[in-house]
């Protein structure tokens, strides 16, 4: 290919709207994470009560956590009920409550006995970050007690023949099991423990709802260029197009609500019913307008992976970015996602779905006018 030809064909290519579109959204991906790493912003919240701030221990656990990255906040407490509190009003995403025994806790692992009392987890959801902090946890607090594990097990290696071999099966015989910690649910919902497998699934079916969607406004399209609706008077075309919508989304949504009852995923019939519902909705909308924007198969076509990747991204699929909280409410997902656990979020999405309603109405207001 001669340079002509190609400086030709990149100028054909400059002239299509939606591959300009695709090359921006490149450059404004990488702004909005730039801004969102430079703000005050952290993959998880953690608030610590010690309800004694002297023990030797609590405060050697504190100082610990503090070298820990910044992408994880930790805050200290002076109350335990303004903890737990903050992380029933999503403030927080978990409080951690530290015995005032906590010396005498570490004293009785690092001799092999059983803890009286134990560091206590509040968390109002579970997902893969959350798992990530029990390790985080586990793994600073046997940073602790590790040195009573390795003097006691030194001592039984003098009195005993066991030699080198022995010492070091007793030392790690002594890793911190769960017995030391303790997790309790909030929220007004709660699902079955999950493994890091499944945490993901939820988010991911979400995705596939959407692109569902999308589908439904490519089978719209063709259909009316068909001329299916030929036949199909309305005075209220949106309508029209929200019930064929409904008959896509329809199947999908009662397969997701399947699997999520199968896999032991779910917080409830009722409650995910529900959700399913208005999410089904705000999809459903979302994918009229834009239909109703671009107008063509082929620049859905474009666009549909876009607002794909820009989903799985701001919603908390895999991880929650909690400094883009006004740009993670332009997406369906999030609000989905976030009403699982929490019914404030499901009255957020029932009040996004007017928004949708009302710029759908502006949108075909503003066609009406030009045609």
């Amino acid at each position: 290919m001669s340079i002509r030809r190609f400086i030709l064909l990149n100028k054909r290519l400059y002239k299509q709207a939606t591959y300009v579109i695709l090359l921006l959204m490149i450059p404004i991906a990488v702004m909005l994470f730039k801004v969102a790493a430079g703000s005050d912003s952290h993959v998880m919240r953690i608030g610590i009560y010690a309800e004694d701030k002297d023990a030797v221990a609590a405060r050697s656990l504190m100082d610990e956590l503090s070298k820990v990255r910044e992408e994880i906040s930790f805050t200290e407490y002076a109350s335990r009920d303004e903890a737990i509190k903050d992380v029933t009003s999503a403030k927080l995403d978990e409080a951690w409550i530290i015995p005032a025994d906590i010396d005498e806790t570490f004293e009785r692992l690092a001799a092999g006995r059983q803890p009286k009392s134990t560091i206590t987890v509040y968390e109002r959801e579970q997902g893969v970050t959350h798992l990530f902090m029990q390790e985080l946890l586990e793994s600073k607090a046997f940073k602790i007690y590790a040195p009573g594990v390795f003097e006691i097990s030194a001592g039984k290696v003098l009195d005993d023949e066991g030699g080198l071999d022995e010492f070091v099966k007793t030392f790690y015989d002594k890793a911190p099991g769960n017995s030391i910690f303790s997790y309790s649910r909030l929220g007004e919902n709660s699902a079955e423990e999950e493994s890091y497998l499944l945490m993901p699934v939820r988010g991911l079916l979400a995705i596939l709802l959407l692109i569902t969607s999308f589908a439904a406004s490519i089978f719209y399209m063709e259909d009316t260029e068909n001329g299916l609706f030929i036949y199909w008077h309305s005075k209220f075309k949106n309508l029209r197009a929200l019930g064929y919508y409904s008959v896509v989304m329809v199947n999908s949504a009662v397969l997701v609500l399947l699997a999520l009852v199968l896999s032991g995923m779910n917080v409830g019939i009722v409650s995910e019913a529900v959700n399913m519902a208005v999410y089904c909705v705000a999809l459903i909308l979302f994918s009229m307008i834009v239909r109703m924007i671009f107008g063509s198969v082929k620049t859905m076509g474009v666009v549909m992976p876009l607002v794909v990747i820009m989903s799985i991204v701001l919603s908390p699929v895999f991880i929650d970015i909690k400094g883009l909280r006004a740009v993670q409410s332009l997406v369906p997902s999030f609000y989905y996602l976030m009403s699982t656990y929490d019914s404030y979020w499901l009255v957020r999405m029932c009040l996004y779905c007017l928004c949708e309603v009302v710029v759908l109405e502006v949108i075909y207001r503003i066609k009406q006018i030009k045609l």
